[in-house]
């Protein structure tokens, strides 16, 4: 696997995630197409989402010709309450943030890398929106 499909295959895995399916949740990958759009609809339409993607990677070796990288990968889960809990099986985005970080923990990936836990961070967004970030590393090669 490469440094660039490292957050695709972890979109490929969160797509097929059942629990995430059941409640609704979209899952989006930030660099495919008009991602704010992309946000904006999934919002409206349901309430909540969560974004993928690579937020960096850190050199683990200085002098290889082959760069080993600590990347970080992360899952935003973006909601709006007064819009996602209303319905019937909606899942708050503490929630889903936790189950997120409990279902890639540890999972190895198509690739040959292991997604490995690191934290989750939360914010208000504007507009009343909340954001859990769930953050994740793996050791990969660019």
């Amino acid at each position: 696997m490469s440094f660039e499909t490292l957050h695709e295959e972890t979109f490929d895995a969160l797509k097929k995630d059942a629990f995430l399916a059941e409640r609704q949740v979209d899952v989006l990958l930030e660099d495919k197409g008009d991602i704010t759009s992309a946000i904006a609809q999934s919002i409206a339409k349901l309430g909540i989402c969560a974004v993928v993607a690579m937020s960096g990677a850190k050199a683990m070796s200085e002098n290889a010709r082959l760069i080993t990288a600590m990347a970080d990968i992360t899952v935003q889960v973006l909601e709006i309450p007064t819009a996602n809990r209303r319905r019937a099986n909606g899942c708050s985005a503490i929630a889903t943030a936790r189950h997120i970080a409990t279902a890639l923990n540890l999972r190895k990936l198509p690739g040959g890398e292991t997604l490995v836990f690191s934290e989750i961070t939360s914010g208000i967004l504007d507009k009343g929106t909340l954001m859990y970030s769930v953050s994740f590393k793996a050791l990969t090669t660019l």
